[in-house]
């Protein structure tokens, strides 16, 4: 496999960061934080972002903070917004989408851990995609479904042979940052 540009062959993607959310997921704030130091990163770098919303009649729209912080630094880097089709499910336009752009890996974070982030990682891991996940990029509800999500996902990533990599934002972009050095 040839080295990995992240400016053409990443992705970040950014799920159900929406405003019924806010007040009802385990440190709404802190993941927000992280999503739009995130935001800011994928602009420096060149790395395309994409949004999921679930249900947006229940949930609503996208936080303002995120949309303002994507127009402000990224309009050419907006990959757009996919609206999920089923509750549990993940968006499958999206997924085809990174596969037919050929995209070869991407960055997740949002809400909620054990249903949208763990459901989308997987579609996109079972597509070939390797995976990072933002351990302080994501957060549920209730606190107690983040580890049986990030567990269910690298039992996901060893029974297939799938890439996964579970690490703080810090973490992942200094490598993200020093891979884009490296390569040019």
């Amino acid at each position: 496999m040839s080295v990995l540009d992240f400016s053409r062959e990443s992705a970040l993607i950014i799920c159900d960061m929406q405003e019924g959310y806010r007040h009802t997921v385990h440190h709404f704030s802190s993941v927000l934080a992280t999503t739009l130091r995130m935001i800011r990163l994928a602009g420096l770098v060149g790395i395309q972002v994409f949004l999921t919303k679930g249900r947006p009649t229940i949930f609503g729209a996208t936080v303002h903070e995120v949309e303002r912080e994507i127009a402000r630094l990224l309009p050419a880097l907006f990959g757009g917004s996919f609206t999920k089709t089923k509750y549990f499910g993940h968006s499958e336009e999206l997924s085809r989408l990174l596969v037919d752009q050929k995209f070869r890996h991407a960055t997740v974070c949002g809400v909620e851990a054990h249903i949208g982030v763990r459901v989308q990682a997987s579609e996109l891991m079972d597509k070939g995609l390797m995976i990072d996940i933002l351990l302080d990029g994501i957060s549920s509800r209730n606190k107690e479904e983040i580890p049986p999500s990030i567990s269910a996902m690298r039992d996901v990533a060893n029974l297939n042979r799938f890439f996964i990599y579970f690490g703080t934002s810090e973490t992942i972009s200094y490598g993200i940052i020093d891979h884009q050095l490296k390569i040019g």
